[in-house]
């Protein structure tokens, strides 16, 4: 038996943090919501346009990843107005806009209509409508649906795991957010929808929060892999055991939509793409209309960054370019700020690595060589991470674990992170930095200590260690004797060749007589960014984040620095003397480290 079938909501910018954002829900002026929150009213004369982000549909992909074959509008509104469906592609560009239907209506009574949208060729990829208002009239609220059997849905039982440590200002709205919009709803998935709360830091009242579907987990602080792990093993034991477990950072704002249109999608799913991961997409806390990624890729230099680039969803070309097929990169891998991933995949021994922290949701996309699904408006808020980069973690943690996960799980064979960690430690001790150039050895050292190292629950320890070596930033306010462009910071000139030979020959003035090195304070940047010019010969750098408008004075300590360039040449010969062995010793442990067995005695169940 068909029957009309809800794919995803209508939905507008209710909350304050959305109101500078509603090109990312509509376009055009004249729209308003009623005193009594009703409905929304739109002004005389006036076009509303919701193919957006939120608000648009993208046909191709449902065509192509579910069983529909149909699609409609429905929409319960009042008054006198126009209803426009269009297509939307950039098979050519710049973007196409098609026509497909366009109908008019005189309604003295609110009804819901029900609009067939025609039938697109494969270059469509985006559907939207526009209500275009002859008078005023009023919108009270609609849904994208399609009509299908019943026996053609799969039954879907979707785990939320969130792993926390201590953020009760982002954790404690979500948990009511989730409650108020999915668990207490009179929606579908509000009976196929469970949440698992891994509390590591062990501070959020579990009798409090807890309701039916909804348990609050304490954990030893394992960081996010010890996390999702406990969130894994928690969904797989369920009283009905999830079918598809999504895992999902704490930190972020959450969107209850998002949720409903993953559910809808795993519920319709074609056979073929069953075990696909459902990749939602990151957008900037910071900017909440740039995306930052949906997909990553592990580059050939070894750094991870997104597949496609930064794209302002309140623009159309940018949400239609976001739905469109990009060339596909080698090593893939979907964030855990927001991922789907099928029980079927998981099993009971098929964990993540005990990394604690980063590196762990791009081991697990490239062991298990998935596959992706991404879909405009599935997505979290996350903060941006040029706001939060932290040596201890870019440095040490992602270094040691790249290094391990290459040796476990056999993950880019081609890519040298020796080699990179090798140059960064070099590039650290030439600007001085000597304690990010310690985080980089210490992250050798640790990783030739071999699986042994990990299997010892000791990341909080680890982490308080690493982190007590990050630069301490102050506000530039302090360093007003100090000239600084902050637009000219990620900045640098060409070098002569005299110049890269006294730079190369003095280390950059670790081997030379004080009187040549210059006594003002270069400006340069305090993360990345390498500007050999800039620091030529100098006594002090001032290392500078613009965003924040911060930073630390750096001053040369020869004494130091000849230490750590001993250490420097010690550690790397150790490195290539000892990887093969090593790394055989990592290859035997996979197994184990990822299994039930290990994770029950590792998180103490």
């Amino acid at each position: 038996m068909m029957r009309l079938t809800k794919l995803q909501n209508v939905i507008f910018p209710t909350q304050k943090r959305f109101i500078p954002h509603t090109k990312m829900f509509y376009r055009g002026e004249g729209m308003e919501q009623s005193a009594d929150k009703e409905y929304w009213g739109i002004a005389e004369y006036h076009t509303i346009d919701f193919a957006a982000y939120f608000n648009s549909f993208s046909i191709r992909k449902w065509i192509n990843y579910t069983k529909i074959d149909n699609v409609k509008i429905c929409l319960t509104m009042k008054g006198n107005f126009k209803i426009r469906i269009s297509g939307y592609s950039m098979h050519r560009r710049p973007l196409q806009e098609e026509v497909l239907s366009e109908e008019s209506f005189s309604l003295s009574e609110k009804k819901e209509l029900i609009l067939e949208v025609p039938k697109v060729n494969d270059q469509v990829t985006l559907i939207g409508f526009q209500i275009v208002a002859y008078q005023g009239c009023c919108l009270y609220g609609g849904y994208y649906a399609t009509e299908i059997a019943q026996d053609q849905k799969r039954e879907v039982r979707l785990s939320l795991a969130t792993t926390t440590f201590k953020k009760e200002d982002f954790i404690l709205p979500n948990i009511q957010l989730l409650k108020e919009e999915i668990l207490n709803s009179d929606e579908e998935i509000a009976e196929h929808f469970y949440v698992h709360v891994i509390d590591n830091g062990r501070t959020l009242n579990k009798e409090e929060l807890e309701c039916d579907h909804l348990w609050v987990h304490p954990n030893p602080n394992t960081g996010g892999s010890g996390g999702f792990a406990r969130g894994m093993i928690e969904s797989y034991s369920q009283p009905n055991p999830a079918t598809h477990v999504l895992l999902m950072d704490d930190d972020v704002i959450i969107l209850p939509e998002s949720l409903k249109r993953t559910y809808m999608l795993l519920t319709l799913l074609k056979e073929e793409y069953q075990n696909h991961f459902i990749s939602g997409a990151m957008l900037y806390y910071e900017h909440m209309n740039e995306q930052h990624e949906d997909i990553g890729y592990v580059h050939d230099d070894g750094s991870y960054g997104p597949l496609k680039h930064r794209l302002d969803m309140e623009r159309l070309e940018s949400v239609v370019r976001n739905e469109e097929a990009w060339p596909k990169r080698k090593y893939q891998y979907a964030g855990w700020w927001y991922c789907c991933i099928p029980m079927s995949v998981i099993g009971e021994n098929n964990l993540p690595l005990p990394l604690f922290v980063r590196g762990d949701d791009v081991e697990y996309s490239l062991r298990n060589q998935a596959k992706f699904i991404t879909m405009n408006s599935i997505c979290v808020w996350h903060m941006g991470f040029v706001l939060k980069f932290n040596a201890a973690m870019e440095l040490y943690q992602v270094h040691r674990n790249s290094l391990a996960i290459q040796s476990i799980s056999g993950i880019c064979p081609e890519i040298n992170f020796g080699e990179r960690m090798r140059k960064f430690t070099r590039v650290e001790l030439l600007r001085f930095n000597y304690n990010s150039a310690e985080l980089l050895m210490d992250a050798i050292d640790d990783y030739l200590k071999g699986p042994e190292f990990f299997k010892k629950p000791d990341g909080e320890r680890i982490m308080k260690e690493k982190g007590a070596k990050n630069e301490k930033l102050e506000p530039l306010s302090k360093f007003k004797q100090i000239p600084v462009d902050l637009d000219t910071v990620y900045g640098d000139e060409p070098r002569g060749a005299m110049e890269k030979f006294i730079y190369r020959l003095t280390f950059n003035g670790l081997f030379c007589p004080d009187f040549l090195l210059k006594k003002e304070p270069a400006v340069i940047a305090y993360d990345w960014f390498y500007s050999p010019h800039r620091q030529y010969l100098r006594k002090q750098l001032l290392a500078v984040n613009p965003h924040m408008q911060t930073g630390a004075i750096r001053t040369l300590d020869k004494k130091r620095g000849r230490k750590l360039l001993q250490r420097y040449r010690k550690t790397f010969q150790e490195f290539e003397k000892q990887q093969q062995t090593v790394r055989e010793k990592y290859q035997a442990e996979k197994e184990y480290l990822t299994s039930y067995e290990f994770w029950k005695k590792y998180l103490g169940l």
